[in-house]
């Protein structure tokens, strides 16, 4: 069974499309941990139209960054799994589906991912590769090879790490693998778009910059 962990801040727009992305999954064996952090929009509402025991609610308050809410999260999770969903990305119905069938194989399994904008059309895609040594070589020279909310991987992984590193949002889950790689855990994408992961504005990622130079 999968832990899914979903963080999220002012997330009104999309809350409800990420989250139906789940509950549409073909594979039902998970529970959904949603965590509040510094949240002032009418979000907090949106879980419970679904009326679903696997949804699981948690505010925290002013506490905010990903990061936090994430090990957080980690530490709530009942299952030996575990995926990240973002406010404003969706799954394909048959994501976890396709990736429950490899976990006797690998640590990390990840997708590949469409990008879409604001209104949610596809509008390119990032060059990922599907076998593990390149997935780590790659992802070691400098170009992240793992998209953040395609991946599921093991809890007690998660927890040999510490979680996510404060301070880093935008790439605290680049940080994240090449850690696990550190440690010679094994990486896998499916060679499928499973995820439509949400360009805007207001992304971390595009928001945020950081030294690559000194977490590499």
């Amino acid at each position: 069974m999968i832990s899914i962990l979903l963080a999220t801040y002012n997330g009104e727009k999309y809350l409800s499309l990420s989250i139906e992305s789940i509950l549409n999954q073909t594979y039902q064996d998970f529970e959904l941990l949603i965590g509040f952090n510094g949240t002032t929009d009418d979000s907090k509402s949106i879980p419970d139209k679904y009326n679903d025991p696997r949804i699981r609610v948690f505010d925290y308050g002013d506490d905010k960054g990903k990061s936090k809410t994430l090990n957080k999260l980690l530490k709530e999770a009942k299952y030996d799994w575990i995926a990240l969903q973002d406010d404003d990305d969706f799954w394909i119905h048959t994501k976890l589906e396709k990736q429950i069938k490899l976990v006797n194989d690998y640590d990390v399994i990840g997708t590949f991912i469409n990008y879409i904008n604001e209104n949610g059309d596809i509008t390119g895609r990032p060059i990922l590769s599907s076998f593990p040594n390149d997935i780590k070589h790659i992802s070691l020279a400098g170009i992240n090879q793992v998209a953040n909310t395609s991946a599921i991987f093991k809890k007690s992984d998660a927890l040999l790490m510490n979680g996510w590193k404060d301070g880093l949002d935008g790439i605290e889950d680049y940080d994240f693998w090449l850690r696990l790689m550190r440690e010679g855990k094994s990486f896998i994408n499916i060679p499928e778009e499973l995820v439509h992961h949400r360009l805007h504005s207001n992304s971390n990622f595009n928001t945020k910059r950081h030294d690559l130079r000194k977490i590499l």
